[in-house]
């Protein structure tokens, strides 16, 4: 009986590089789907309402990107080596540290902009939205189990956060609306780093993984590829509970 990707492929070196591929393809077509969505249209040419800008950038910077960085966090806990532990504790410190760069950009950007931030009398964060709450409690939920269900689970955000930045910066107006958020969102090279070092360490993974685990991290891959493109719908939709 076949017992993983490994075995079926000859041998435990190419497992990392299949479930690598394999991925690569999910990502690719998520990239895609997110990329058409109107919310990245209207960001590229100008037209994105300001409110789903505000949506989205407020629960990133309050709720999902704060949740993301603790999910990396338990990442490293259940690391098998130091290296690995580095790199992820790396993902979580950068997510983390990123949530309040982002708020600080927010304010200057309502204010260029002339909008107001919609948040409730007295309080400096919004309501955590429906789907908001429901990736972030996904993220908890994968990253209590084993290494390749809680890789699975971040891995496409930050994967996704490259392809569709970099699409932004190639293909957007620079004369329009949102120009300047374009340029500021690209996270740049040393991200790219940080990206193919997570990459490798997803291939590790692979390598030393049962087959079920190695079907959990591609089933939770395709799960956070999903929420990705349904929080982009979410601040599109200017997403908030019915009372």
């Amino acid at each position: 009986m076949v017992t993983s990707i490994a075995a079926a492929r000859g041998g435990p070196a190419r497992a990392g590089a299949a479930l690598r591929a394999e991925l690569g393809e999910l990502m690719a077509d998520g990239a895609r789907r997110l990329c058409d969505h109107p919310y990245y249209q209207g960001l590229r040419d100008g037209t994105l309402p300001g409110a789903a800008l505000l949506h989205f950038t407020l629960q990133d910077s309050c709720h999902l990107l704060p949740g993301y960085g603790r999910a990396q966090a338990r990442c490293s806990v259940l690391a098998r080596d130091d290296r690995q532990a580095a790199v992820l504790s790396r993902m979580a410190t950068g997510a983390l540290d990123d949530c309040t760069a982002r708020l600080a950009g927010l304010h200057a950007t309502a204010e260029r902009l002339g909008l107001e931030l919609p948040l409730p009398a007295g309080e400096e964060k919004p309501p955590i939205a429906p789907t908001t709450l429901g990736y972030v409690s996904f993220l908890g939920n994968a990253t209590a189990g084993s290494l390749g269900a809680a890789i699975g689970a971040v891995l496409p955000s930050a994967w996704l956060y490259m392809l569709v930045t970099d699409d932004l910066l190639e293909r957007h107006d620079p004369g329009a609306r949102y120009a300047a958020e374009v340029v500021k969102a690209h996270p740049g090279e040393f991200y790219r780093g940080m990206l193919a070092d997570f990459l490798d360490l997803a291939e590790q993974v692979a390598d030393t993984s049962s087959a079920a685990e190695q079907r959990e991290l591609v089933r939770n891959a395709g799960h956070a590829v999903r929420y990705e493109w349904a929080f982009v719908d979410a601040a599109w939709r200017q997403e908030g509970w019915p009372f």
